[in-house]
């Protein structure tokens, strides 16, 4: 039978791979990078602002298994993470209003409509992630406290409840 914790390694890469491979999809697509240039970081923070849910969830399955399982390392690297990733969030964000000012100037009076409302869009979006990676950080660092006081591992929890299930099949 297999045993619930041999299920963390694999959960671990889906959330690497889960974290990574949309972000480094959208960097390779933005290449040649053009640093100096308002309207490419513009349209590059944009572009990146599509792709943040799904590291998101992948920082959540890390996250849960991290919890699930008691591994307070991981929890604590998930949640420097977590701030990290809330400080270059809003720090983009700053960045990309600052390019938007700059970059209305030479939108076209008739997309002045289409470029306002991609533009609130792309900084709600990157807002929304910097709010939940934040909240990572911060639920980190709070779960760690609290996972001191429990007094069942995560295995004994999940055996538990899995007999208590068998049983109540057997008995229906």
């Amino acid at each position: 039978m297999l045993q619930s914790r041999q299920i963390s390694w694999p959960a671990y890469l889906v959330s690497i791979a889960m974290i990574a491979i949309p972000l480094v999809d959208a960097l390779t697509s933005l290449y040649p990078w053009r640093l100096g240039d308002a309207r490419w970081r513009f349209g590059a923070v944009g572009l990146i602002s599509n792709g943040l849910l799904i590291p998101v969830a992948g920082i959540l399955v890390a996250y849960v298994t991290a919890t699930l399982f008691d591994h307070r390392m991981r929890r604590r690297v998930i949640g420097v993470a977590g701030y990290a990733m809330a400080a270059i969030c809003v720090l983009s964000l700053i960045l990309f209003a600052l390019d938007a000012l700059q970059t209305r100037a030479a939108v076209r009076p008739e997309m002045r409509i289409n470029f306002t409302v991609a533009s609130f869009t792309a900084a709600a979006k990157t807002l929304l992630a910097a709010a939940t990676f934040l909240g990572f950080g911060v639920c980190a660092f709070r779960n760690g406290a609290l996972s001191k006081k429990r007094s069942e591992p995560a295995d004994a929890l999940l055996s538990t409840d899995l007999r208590a299930h068998r049983s109540s099949k057997r008995q229906g």
